[in-house]
């Protein structure tokens, strides 16, 4: 995926809209989520799609008071564009969780990965329902009939607190930006645990290298078994 270079003029970078290491993990795991329920109904051909589909789902978060995504947007030359959902897509695919080809889907590891967070996901569905909402109602659109709803929609011009629909802003405006935990009504529950295993499991050298270990240990403790045997 090329990298997308963003004038440092174009806006002023709040600090606190910067992701920590938590939040990165857990926009991770709510992008593997999203891509699988989209192709469940219909097909992610693209990034342009996918980051329209980002866009609707944390809009709808954040005008709920609701943390989930802790994604960045301003209005770019297709719309809503933050350069964050390149990062976290460069890295899922880099460790073998997402494929890019003529769609974007998740890989046989990805889905098992996901399919172990089900408790996760099932005690976080009050945000997921968000997501389920954007994927049922956009799945099978095309990414251009996306952007022009994109344009269409309106958001909350901060600090003046107006609406304006995103056509109306000029590049380099913020458009979404994630919300603190203490602006958040609802937030996506993670204890350290699953971030620690998340950290592990995305990660496949390390991966690798856990289950290498785990295997080590099961094979010397049979040994060891059956040396008592004898």
């Amino acid at each position: 995926m090329s990298a997308v270079t963003i004038p440092q003029n174009s806006r002023t970078i709040d600090i606190n809209s910067v992701r920590d290491t938590n939040e990165e993990i857990i926009d991770k795991v709510l992008l593997l989520y999203l891509i699988n329920e989209v192709n469940k109904q219909g097909e992610l051909s693209g990034i342009t799609k996918l980051m329209k589909l980002l866009f609707f789902a944390e809009k709808e978060m954040v005008k709920n008071k609701v943390k989930g995504f802790n994604y960045n947007f301003y209005k770019w030359y297709l719309g809503p564009f933050t350069p964050e959902v390149y990062g976290d897509l460069d890295y899922l695919t880099a460790n073998e969780l997402v494929t890019e080809h003529e769609t974007i889907e998740l890989t046989d590891r990805g889905k098992a990965i996901l399919k172990g967070a089900t408790y996760l996901l099932d005690e976080n569905r009050d945000i997921l329902i968000h997501i389920d909402k954007v994927a049922r109602n956009h799945a099978n659109e095309w990414a251009s009939t996306l952007m022009d709803i994109a344009y269409e929609t309106k958001v909350e011009i901060i600090p003046t607190k107006t609406m304006a629909k995103v056509r109306e802003i000029p590049n380099g405006g913020y458009l979404v930006t994630k919300i603190s935990k203490t602006e958040a009504d609802t937030v996506f529950e993670i204890d350290r645990g699953w971030l620690k295993t998340f950290d592990t499991f995305f990660d496949k050298e390390e991966y690798n290298s856990l289950m290498e270990a785990m295997e080590s240990a099961r094979t010397t403790e049979l040994k060891r078994v059956e040396m008592d045997k004898i």
